[in-house]
């Protein structure tokens, strides 16, 4: 007997309806008292929602008294009641059980009704389970509530299930639901792993935690990969196999054979038993005992646990054997026959290992431990250190690093001639140095040189190892000295074929390594696939095809990335690929960032940065951050933003992570140039683009440049950006962007350069593609209206104001909307957001000073309020001393409590 009073435990999941159906029972029960019984197979949750009923019973004012059934006592008549009882006793029996246990439970009903929950109730003893209900309903002075937790009965079972009947059958999971408890209990774990174990454990919550929890302790073997089912874990193992007690050894031969079996059908399984010797009615028995399952033709076990347990129950002879025999069955493919023999054999077999490499499946999760167990199997040390690579690189697309690392120290272990012999195979172990490089160290410099190393070496097939790392990682090379090394390789490739345009890989490095080429033949790429997704026959090659995605981001044409990249993606995660996947979501999260799609930036950064915390890659959770401080700065939600980029700067620097350091240096400038700091903006802005900058980077220099000029524009130093302007007109030529195309004609109008501003405006508003920028072209929009404001075109200031205002509204950019709503006041527009009102009735201020006051009262400076009300610091000087003599006040720290913010 166990009274609660234990912390509760956190809510579960994926059981509301269950829950909901105890919190009434309890309702009721709480004047009548009742019985409810839940029932549900091995793991299914009971014993937890039994936990969360005593979290509401206590909560409602009720006694919690818990009692359990033990196997061992579950033929002992009267056992279960000594739990009732204040000392150790013997059992309990004869017809004063009742007796007793009525008056066991009115100890504890003196003052409140009381809850019993009984647990594992197919245990506990009949004679104790009728006295216990006897005594339940008999409770005369205070309500009794008993709860009982069973298992259903098996069949061919002498052992009767409680009475009353079930009230409540608690079935698997959601899928959906599975896949939360796994996060909750499995946040290390990686994505192909956490798919394998929602899929295998069926939705049975303690299958589920037990295995994710095992699998976070230690890396699995290739061993355990290739097996019919993942262990278990010691605890939950032993419980799921004692339902194999009393079972005959007959029938345990043949649970073996359909446990590690790679086909569900009794046909191929009933004369793989008779190869075995099995007897002929080991199927049925199995059947007859409920255990196994037929349904539609098709055989699987009746416990989704069971599988695993049976599987891991088993000596490696005796799995051996059954594999033998599945291995001559002709109604399987050849693959899943070699597997089998390669799980059977005891030394080097050439013509398995061959069918290995050749037959496993590019969907298949494991396919990295299939590569290795082929190689494991080659006689020859060429094809074996072949093989290696071969499951390294599936490794390092499925976003297994440390599989990865050790795959590698593998091939390093063997002979330097057994590697040098095949120049695919030398070329393709330079490529992964360099990738392990970039994961280990961090220095973009010593991957860029290994990488070139991989690209120097002999000749090997098309495309060259190297070229897929290079797509990925071109980003991060910008400004490096090598940089031009890698730029001459890749057009070096080109050069020799003209087919060879046509590759994704090579276009996507190669417009990394330098944007000022021709972007036609990568737009004609890109526009090729764009129509190819339209008519739903995209992606062809998901791994070779993300390099689009890349192209798109470097050609910033952020409508065909999105495009692209959701298709890609969904086919990349489909395959496994999430190392490949995880590079595809950064860049569409870099699309959804020029689009203003707000919650798609968040939505990918949740997403990324959990892909990244599973593959040990924080590399990728600092670029998935970087997002979402761009957020937070369109926000104004200055908290928390100044640590956040100090985390991703303090990272990136060090490393030389240019990309990931130029984004963040962009965020912090976004910020303070929305919070109306322009000269702090500027001087985190030209870090981007000075030649002397901690974050140089000209992708991203380009894409920050409206900012970085209205920081200038704001703070004086219009002229110092004049040059960068125009170096990056030019470079556009021959990019041809529309979102860059969009801010060079928004900043010429800023800067008085180019021509009437008002026309730089229009043309700006007006350039093909540019409609999708939501968050710049309101920003265009707000400046076009501030230009129009101070020329008294009041009317068409209001237009332009107003249609800024909604599109910062709709992305959440809620500090823009606040000052396109100051701009509209001054507009003679009256604000949605109701400034001091006050301030203007009692004190006598008109709605500019208003809102001067209110901003001044914030904390903001005379620039930064003249910043965001587009005044200078002059006129902003002069609206505050209108208000200091009106409210009689001589300063603005008193401005608070006047105006009563």
């Amino acid at each position: 007997m166990k009274t609660d009073g234990g912390a509760p435990p956190a809510s579960l999941i994926g059981r509301g309806t269950e829950l909901r159906a105890v919190k009434d029972f309890l309702d009721r029960a709480r004047a009548s008292g009742g019985v409810m019984t839940v029932h549900g197979e091995l793991g299914i949750g009971k014993s937890a929602l039994l936990e969360e009923a005593h979290r509401t019973a206590r909560t409602a004012g009720f006694a919690v008294l818990r009692i359990r059934g033990h196997r061992t006592e579950s033929d002992l008549p009267g056992a279960g009641l000594a739990q009732l009882l204040p000392v150790p006793a013997a059992p309990v029996g004869g017809p004063s059980a009742a007796g007793v246990t009525a008056e066991a439970l009115g100890r504890h009903t003196t003052e409140r009704p009381l809850l019993v929950t009984l647990d594992d109730a197919q245990w506990f003893d009949a004679l104790s389970l009728d006295a216990l209900l006897e005594a339940c309903h008999d409770a005369r002075r205070n309500p009794v509530a008993l709860l009982l937790a069973s298992r259903p009965a098996p069949r061919r079972s002498a052992r009767r299930t409680p009475d009353p009947a079930p009230d409540l059958v608690l079935g698997p999971l959601a899928r959906a639901d599975g896949e939360r408890l796994l996060r909750r209990h499995g946040r290390a774990l990686p994505p192909l792993l956490t798919e394998r174990v929602v899929r295998e454990t069926e939705g049975n919550p303690a299958g589920l935690v037990s295995v994710s929890r095992l699998l976070q302790r230690s890396a699995p073997s290739a061993d355990v990969l290739l097996a019919a089912r993942l262990p278990l874990g010691d605890a939950l193992h032993a419980q799921v196999i004692q339902l194999l007690d009393g079972v005959p050894e007959s029938v345990r031969a043949f649970l073996l054979l359909a446990a590690v079996a790679r086909t569900d059908r009794p046909d191929l399984l009933r004369e793989a038993a008779g190869t075995m010797g099995t007897a002929d009615h080991a199927p049925e028995a199995a059947e007859a005992r409920g255990l196994l399952l037929r349904e539609a033709g098709k055989v699987r076990f009746a416990h989704p646990l069971l599988r695993s347990a049976v599987h891991w129950d088993a000596s490696s002879a005796q799995r051996r054997r059954a594999h033998l025999a599945l291995a001559g069955l002709d109604g399987m493919s050849a693959y899943q026959r070699a597997l089998h023999r390669a799980a059977a054999s005891a030394g080097p077999d050439e013509a398995t290992a061959r069918e290995l490499e050749e037959g496993v499946p590019q969907r298949l999760a494991e396919a990295s431990a299939v590569h290795e167990l082929a190689a494991d199997l080659s006689p020859r040390p060429a094809d074996r250190a072949r093989r290696l690579v071969g499951a390294a690189r599936a490794a390092q697309v499925r976003d297994q690093p440390e599989e990865l690392r050790r795959l590698m120290s593998r091939v390093t272990a063997l002979p330097s001639e057994s590697c040098e012999r095949d120049p695919a195979t030398a070329a393709a172990v330079a490529a992964l140095d360099a990738y392990l490089a970039y994961r280990s160290d961090g220095d973009p410099a010593h991957a860029l040189d290994l990488l070139l190393r991989s690209a120097d070496g002999p000749a090997s097939p098309w495309p060259p190892p190297f070229l897929s790392l290079a797509a990925v990682l071109a980003p991060g090379f910008s400004g490096l000295p090598a940089a031009k090394a890698l730029r001459s390789r890749l057009e070096t490739l080109a050069r020799e074929n003209p087919q060879r345009e046509q590759c994704p890989l090579l276009m996507s490095a190669l417009y990394w390594a330098d944007r000022r080429a021709d972007a036609g033949r990568g737009r004609a790429l890109l526009a090729t696939a764009g129509a190819a997704a339209r008519q739903g026959r995209f992606p062809l090659d998901p791994p070779r095809d993300a390099a689009l995605v890349f192209l798109a981001t470097v050609l910033d044409d952020p409508l065909t990335a999105e495009h692209l990249g959701g298709a890609v993606l969904t086919s990349l995660t489909g395959l496994g690929h999430f190392g490949t996947a995880r590079t595809v979501l950064a860049h569409l999260q870099i699309a959804h960032c020029h689009l203003g799609d707000r919650a798609g930036v968040l939505r990918d950064a949740d997403t990324g940065e959990r892909w990244a915390r599973a593959a040990d890659d924080p590399r990728a959770s600092a670029a998935f951050r970087c997002g979402v401080a761009q957020v937070r700065a369109w926000e104004g939600a200055e908290e928390g933003h100044r640590a956040l980029t100090d985390g991703i700067l303090s990272f990136a620097l060090p490393r030389r992570l240019s990309t990931v350091a130029a984004r963040a240096r962009w965020a912090r400038g976004l910020m303070a140039l929305s919070l109306g700091r322009p000269e702090d903006a500027y001087e985190e802005l030209r870090m981007l683009s000075d030649p002397d900058g901690d974050a140089r980077h000209p992708v991203v220099a380009a894409w920050a440049l409206g900012d970085l000029v209205a920081a200038a524009v704001a703070s004086g130093r219009g002229d110092d950006v004049r040059d960068h302007v125009r170096r990056t007109a030019e470079a556009d030529r021959l990019l041809r962007s529309a979102p860059l195309e969009h801010l060079l004609a928004r900043s010429r109008a800023l800067l008085g350069d180019g021509g009437d501003p008002e026309e730089s405006f229009a043309r700006a508003l007006a350039v093909p593609g540019s409609r999708a920028l939501r968050y710049e072209r309101a920003r265009t929009r707000l400046a076009f209206g501030e230009w129009l404001r101070r020329r008294r075109r009041v009317r068409e200031a209001r237009e332009q104001l107003q249609r800024a205002r909604d599109a910062f509204a709709s992305i959440g950019a809620d500090v823009w909307v606040r000052r396109a709503d100051s701009e509209l006041l001054a507009a003679g527009e009256a604000p949605p957001a109701p400034y001091p009102r006050r301030a203007a009735t009692e004190l006598g201020l008109t709605p500019r000073e208003a809102e001067v006051a209110r901003l001044a009262a914030e904390g903001l400076s005379n620039q930064g309020i003249g910043w965001r009300l587009g005044l200078t610091h002059r006129t902003v000087a002069s609206h505050l001393s209108r208000v200091f003599a009106k409210a009689g006040v001589s300063s603005r720290r008193h401005l608070p409590a006047v105006l009563r913010m």
